[in-house]
């Protein structure tokens, strides 16, 4: 991939492609459907590496147009359809929720699917001309590809997951997220498969052997050194819970429909079933610290100013229920409602925590005030209210912070949680709408970097989905998965030490990511650097 050499008549050849054109949108599209089976149900771990691998030498091997324009455009159609696979897969849940729980017909699910996929690939279109760019300016090429794949994390999305949940499954691979996050470990991921896939190229172009095989042995040595880094970290983490108090916490999966949970009719009898269950987790000897009831589970609206328990049948500390109790309720102001979470003791209500990071489409709808047919058609009801700020909930030793529904996938989410200083994390969610789906499944992944980033043990009380107790090195220590009503007993430890990220966040990694991509561009930026960069089929010109 240097400068093309000369024929005998003195004539530079034509740059050979490694890809025609016409293959390389297929295989980007290819190889976004590889790294789909690292999720659920698949979770083959390994395709993380190899997705990201394939994706670099697509951006590397095709003769780039001959504008720069062009090339940042070319590379970002490829990304785009790189992560739009990935996310037809993940998502396909989406489809069935659209048909089956609003009045549109089902190829409206099927656009909407498609609609969230290319919003979902954005990151990756980004990654991807930011890949270009950056080579282009003399930042090596594996190196341009890890600092793309990291800024793009920075894009909102819906979803907000990175490539470094496919590493799930094996959780040695994540323990240094308590250092740089989620987003750091994927920039780990994408800095191997880069190096990787430099090393191939290399050694299909001909190059010194000795080079190609230094790029392959750090690809190789960055996962396996993160790995008995993870192992170590696990085994003194391990100590530490030992040592550190736990207390006893039930959590309920109740088995609510979703449409039976807004049928006024239904109400008195999903409260009888949440007061059974409540009681039969009471009975055990000796009883739970805390039982926690799911997102929405009280099926009645609170007065957001209560502080008492509703008086009568509609009690939630029901006959022969002790508490305390963490529920999952709606609370009104005025025509609208809080979703919020409650600690309830001896009939008082703590200061409720009121979600503060709602669902797009599914707690709010954009330009709903704009348009109020959308609200009609993609939300039940008048909206919800945005919080104001978290709450520490306390039960006996039990200092809890609650993130309501897909709150434990936000890294920012949980550190701004934190300040509170607590010493579990809780997460009530209703999957009722997703019943049957991988989606369930899906969240539980996305929400697991959260406990090893916070190095805090989250519970997991989740209606018709996997209710869970993840401890805090990313380990999943019970399960209840049943759809029948049921629920799980969880021993957690109550753990309070700061971790790195807890307190600094991305900055420290934003910080080392500038300075280094600064540094490379700096020297490489005179003018022999810019010549050799523009010769033409050189390996610059290639990918920048």
């Amino acid at each position: 991939m240097g400068a093309a050499s000369t024929d005998p008549a003195g004539k530079a050849p034509p740059p050979a492609r490694g890809f025609r054109s016409l293959a390389v949108l297929p295989a980007s599209f290819g190889s976004g459907l590889l790294l789909s089976l690292a999720t659920p149900p698949w979770d083959l771990v390994p395709m993380s590496w190899l997705a990201l691998g394939i994706l670099y030498l697509l951006l590397a091997e095709e003769t780039p147009p001959p504008s720069r324009f062009r090339r940042a455009t070319a590379g970002a159609l490829r990304g785009l359809l790189f992560g739009a696979a990935t996310n037809l897969v993940a998502l396909r849940f989406t489809v069935p929720v659209v048909s089956r729980y609003t009045p549109l017909p089902y190829w409206v699910g099927i656009v909407a699917l498609a609609a969230l996929s290319l919003e979902q690939g954005l990151r990756f279109a980004v990654a991807c001309a930011a890949t270009i760019q950056l080579a282009r300016r003399g930042v090596p090429r594996w190196l341009a590809f890890a600092a793309g794949v990291y800024w793009s994390t920075f894009l909102p999305c819906v979803f907000p997951w990175t490539v470094a949940i496919g590493a799930v499954p094996v959780p040695a691979f994540l323990q240094l997220a308590e250092f740089m996050g989620e987003r750091g470990v994927a920039f780990l991921m994408a800095l191997a498969a880069g190096l990787g896939a430099e090393g191939v190229l290399l050694l299909r172009a001909g190059r010194p052997r000795r080079r190609a095989l230094a790029l392959l042995g750090a690809a190789a040595a960055i996962p396996a050194l993160t790995y008995v880094h993870g192992v170590v970290a696990i085994r003194r983490l391990e100590a530490e819970r030992a040592e550190a108090r736990s207390a006893r916490v039930a959590l309920l999966q109740p088995s609510i429909e979703a449409t039976e949970r807004w049928d006024p009719a239904e109400a008195e009898s999903v409260l009888a079933r949440l007061g059974r269950l409540t009681r039969e987790a009471e009975g055990a000897s000796p009883p739970p610290d805390l039982t926690v009831w799911t997102e929405g589970a009280y099926p009645y609206l609170v007065d957001a100013r209560s502080r008492a328990d509703v008086p009568g049948r509609r009690a939630i500390e029901q006959e022969g229920v002790r508490g305390p109790l963490l529920v999952g309720l709606m609370m009104r102001k005025g025509t609208a409602a809080y979703n919020s979470a409650v600690m309830v003791t001896g009939g008082h209500l703590s200061e409720p925590y009121s979600k503060m990071h709602l669902l797009v489409f599914g707690e709010y709808v954009p330009f709903g005030d704009t348009f109020p047919w959308l609200e009609e058609v993609f939300y039940r009801g008048t909206g919800l209210l945005r919080g104001a700020h978290q709450v520490a909930l306390e039960a006996g030793p039990i200092r809890a912070i609650a993130l309501i529904c897909y709150e434990d996938t936000l890294s920012y989410a949980v550190r701004d949680a934190l300040r509170v200083r607590p010493n579990l994390l809780v997460n009530v969610t209703n999957d009722a709408w997703y019943t049957g789906s991988m989606e369930s499944e899906l969240h539980l992944r996305l929400a697991t970097p959260r406990s090893i980033e916070a190095r805090r043990d989250m519970v997991r009380a989740v209606n018709l989905g996997q209710t869970t107790w993840v401890d805090a090195a990313g380990r999943v220590r019970g399960r209840y998965a049943s759809e029948a009503p049921g629920l799980l007993r969880a021993e957690p430890a109550l753990l309070e030490r700061e971790t790195l990220y807890a307190r600094a966040g991305d900055a420290p990694l934003v910080v080392i990511a500038i300075l280094a991509t600064l540094a490379f561009a700096v020297r490489r930026s005179g003018p022999a650097a810019r010549g050799a960069a523009a010769a033409p089929g050189s390996a610059a010109d290639r990918l920048g």
